[in-house]
């Protein structure tokens, strides 16, 4: 699939998605719209059990807004936040594992993308990463004021978003911002390699693991206890169980199906 601002292709199992809107990868309609068809074919039963985000931009993963675009500020772009929101939680509870490889600034909406993926590379001196806006006198407004501080806790993200601080991958692995920091010209590479590896995983498990964990997060701990009977009873009796205690009582590797 091929598109003016995304591309999408599954190889071995993982999904990747590749941003292309220069110069900076702006959260556009254009691109909002193409992305939730993504998501909506993610959310279909098929070949891909784990997701790869990327950027063809050199120099960006994303910065959200193009700030050359801001000069003329109207209720449009109010009224698109719903949108937005509905397309990161969408994204965010995909019901497989996401790997975000940041290959350059993530910035603004950039990052509060990233902070729906599962999982955050970036590479060694590929740029800054943060929540600026208070310098332009705005907020973020994609889900950062709510996703950084689960991620970072409290105190740093306020420190961040109050300062609109951009810091860099090694003082982002520091505060648990991303997972790890990989050789700039390794990131892709290993990126995709640690999404393959969570693709072989039983992933209709891992889908569950999710659910429980964001409902206890956005809901409460008795509602995640809750959630945690519930998936527990459907996922006891699946295939995949059965595959994973035979395969270990004879030795071998386990084939799940998902």
């Amino acid at each position: 699939m091929n598109t003016s601002v995304l591309t999408f292709e599954i190889i071995d199992n993982v999904a990747i998605i590749k941003m292309d809107n220069p110069p900076v990868n702006a959260l556009t309609p254009a691109f909002l719209d193409e992305f939730l068809q993504i998501i909506e074919k993610l959310c279909k039963p098929g070949k891909a059990r784990a997701a790869l985000i990327a950027s063809d931009c050199p120099g960006f993963f994303s910065v959200g807004d193009d700030v050359t675009e801001l000069k003329e500020i109207d209720e449009a772009m109010v009224a698109l936040l719903p949108k937005v929101h509905a397309m990161m939680n969408a994204f965010e509870t995909l019901p497989i594992p996401t790997v975000a490889a940041i290959n350059g600034h993530a910035l603004g909406g950039g990052l509060e993308l990233a902070l729906t993926c599962d999982f955050r590379f970036m590479g060694e001196d590929s740029g800054r990463i943060g929540l600026p806006e208070i310098r332009l006198g705005m907020i973020p407004s994609f889900g950062g004021t709510q996703r950084l501080p689960l991620i970072v806790g409290k105190a740093k993200a306020i420190e961040m978003m109050y300062k609109g601080l951009q810091i860099t991958p090694e003082e982002a692995k520091q505060i648990n911002l991303i997972n790890n920091v990989f050789p700039k010209k390794e990131l892709y590479e290993k990126s995709f390699d640690y999404a393959g590896r969570l693709a072989l995983q039983a992933t209709g498990a891992l889908a569950k693991i999710k659910k429980c964990v964001h409902t206890g997060l956005h809901e409460g701990f008795a509602k995640g206890l809750a959630m945690e009977q519930k998936t527990f009873r459907e996922n006891i009796f699946t295939h995949d169980v059965k595959e994973g205690i035979d395969a270990f009582l004879s030795g071998r590797k386990p084939e799940f199906k998902g």
